[in-house]
């Protein structure tokens, strides 16, 4: 799982979710003979951990930090959407309740 990019992330309703610590993606319902990386490429194609041309430990430190700017940039992206969901949530309860 490691080397396909994945940390395992358990919680109590989701036991068997990691997540992949460079595109975020979470995967669970892993199977025994479920491939990491061919899973992984199924489900985040454009991962940045994925179009590594060489094995994490041989990364200069440029590339490493090149790879970790890209990295945060998503993280960013993530988080900017999120916080439109949840105001346009808090928009729609809002209405839900004038309803009453």
């Amino acid at each position: 799982m490691a080397a396909a990019g994945f940390v395992h992330c358990p919680s109590e309703n989701s036991p068997d979710v990691a997540q992949c610590f460079f595109c975020l993606k979470e995967l669970e319902g892993w199977e025994p003979e479920d491939d990491p990386l061919e899973e992984h490429k199924k489900h985040s194609a454009d991962c940045g951990f994925l179009s590594l041309r060489k094995e994490p430990a041989n990364l200069t430190v440029q590339e490493f930090l090149k790879l970790d700017k890209l990295r945060m940039r998503k993280k960013k992206e993530v988080s900017q959407k999120m916080t439109k969901v949840e105001d346009k949530a808090k928009i729609q309860r809002c209405s839900i309740k004038n309803l009453a």
